[in-house]
């Protein structure tokens, strides 16, 4: 063949990411014009190795190896420079697939929805997967079920997954929320109800005026977590008479996800926006915002950054209600804040580990309140040491590790991307990291650097049995069938 058919064998193999050795028969095949491999066709397979030799499994290189006569897989890396800063490459065998966050959220104008969008579309994957079970003499529901307003937790009724508006109020609290207040049984219009607090959180302030913004709210963990445990769809399906699309099978995945993989691994604490604590002396805790500048210092319980000796003798904060009070040291306690950045040892550590043990994760990019969970699947670092620091390494930094100022370990600078699934891109990362006896033992965020607000993976492959608490009408066995049927 030519150049071209090495390439388009080249395409095929990359498709998951990887290089099997049955792709790089086909690669050899392809570059085997009447059982001779010219220059040309052996300078485009030695530039496979360079740019793409990462991806070749370990029977691959055995047998690229044994098609190139015992020649090695790929030349021996050049020395690394001196004086220059590492590159290490942490990669998963497979690329996630992703698809939309189903957001519960509507746009105020009914229940027809996008079928591309929305689970609870009136021709979405819901309503499909009740007309297969319709034919097959099984009992509907599942866009039912699907329908029930997320919110109805709020006057202790069961919940499902649809929100009618984007935007809650609590002055036009039922239309927006779909949720019946009142309880007359149906959804009346300007019913003022109070379940918002100061704080823009779910709760009472004695008010009606507050409004919140859901629109972000939806199955992002779900789309993430499907991403990991199944093939992307590659087909539509048709089954008694009822075409599944592709994108309904990945709503179908997304909706019995949780129920697949076993428990999770999960590393790091999502960050919610807590209200500082004030606890007084006498035994009172109050919530608030402590607006006196403050040095909470390295003590943690849990979450949380507990400042209780290394206060000024006066401590203003704003209290919930809106109203400021200014307290002194003499009566106070301890304060208290959630903690926005976890460990960087651990989220270090944990995404080489993951990624190493060949597939994807999932993280929440960063440590704001709202929560975009991203599947990732490489990392790719930029390492100072002995001595090396980058630009925006300075010793101020190393003053304001998680465990307390650095000591006298040995100091690594990272420069650390994550290539994310889903449109997120890649994300950078900078911190530093003290090694004391092979170990790593405190590290420290740069202060302009993002950092993950939490990581997490399946603990196993889908097994597509047991039930699905997310919709009890949707049965994994069922959309098996479906899933298969489109992979194969």
């Amino acid at each position: 063949m030519s150049i071209d058919g090495i390439r388009s064998s080249l395409n095929t193999a990359l498709r998951n990411n990887r290089i099997t050795r049955d792709e790089v028969r086909s690669l050899f095949k392809a570059a085997s014009d009447g059982n001779v491999i010219d220059a040309a066709e052996k300078a485009e397979l030695a530039a496979i190795l360079q740019t793409h030799g990462s991806k070749f499994t370990a029977a691959a290189k055995s047998e690229f190896t044994r098609l190139t006569g015992g020649t090695n897989i790929l030349p021996p890396p050049p020395p690394a420079p001196t004086n220059q800063p590492v590159k290490v490459t942490h990669e998963a065998t497979r690329k996630p697939w992703t698809t939309t966050y189903w957001p519960m959220a509507g746009n105020g104008n009914g229940t027809d929805g996008s079928a591309s969008s929305h689970l609870w579309a009136k021709e979405g994957a819901m309503a499909k997967f009740d007309s297969l079970l319709k034919a097959r003499g099984m009992t509907e529901g599942a866009r039912d079920f699907e329908l029930k307003p997320s919110l109805n937790w709020l006057v202790n009724k069961e919940a499902g997954h649809y929100i009618p508006n984007s935007n809650l109020s609590e002055k036009d609290a039922e239309r927006t929320t779909g949720v019946d207040f009142n309880n007359n049984g149906k959804i009346d219009a300007d019913v003022a109800w109070d379940f918002i607090d100061s704080k823009g959180q779910f709760g009472k302030d004695g008010k009606t005026d507050g409004s919140m913004s859901v629109g972000w709210w939806g199955s992002c963990d779900k789309v993430a977590r499907a991403g990991i445990l199944f093939e992307e769809p590659k087909k539509d399906v048709v089954l008694n008479g009822v075409t599944f699309t592709t994108q309904d099978i990945k709503g179908l995945l997304t909706v019995i996800a949780d129920s697949q993989g076993g428990g999770s691994d999960f590393v790091g604490n999502r960050y919610d926006a807590n209200a500082d604590i004030i606890a007084l002396k006498n035994g009172q805790q109050l919530k608030g915002t402590v607006l006196t500048e403050l040095d909470f210092g390295t003590k943690r319980q849990q979450d949380w950054q507990v400042n209780s000796a290394n206060m000024p003798d006066e401590v203003k904060v704003r209290l919930l209600d809106g109203t400021e009070k200014t307290y002194k040291k003499s009566e106070l306690s301890f304060v208290a804040r959630e903690d926005k950045r976890d460990d960087p040892v651990l989220i270090h550590e944990t995404i080489e580990a993951w990624l190493k043990s060949g597939r994807p994760a999932v993280m929440d990019k960063d440590s704001g309140d709202h929560v975009w969970n991203y599947n990732f699947y490489k990392a790719e670092d930029t390492l100072y040491k002995d001595g090396l620091k980058p630009s925006w390494g300075n010793d101020e930094l190393l003053k304001k590790g998680y465990n307390g100022p650095a000591g006298d370990g040995k100091i690594t600078w990272v420069e650390r991307n994550v290539s994310l699934g889903g449109g997120g891109g890649t994300e950078r990362y900078r911190y530093w990291l003290e090694e004391k006896n092979g170990k790593f033992v405190n590290g420290g965020w740069d202060t302009n650097s993002p950092n993950p607000d939490f990581l997490w993976r399946p603990q196993t492959d889908a097994a597509f049995t047991g039930k699905n608490d997310r919709n009890p009408f949707v049965d994994p066995k069922l959309v098996k069938e479906i899933y298969e049927a489109s992979i194969r």
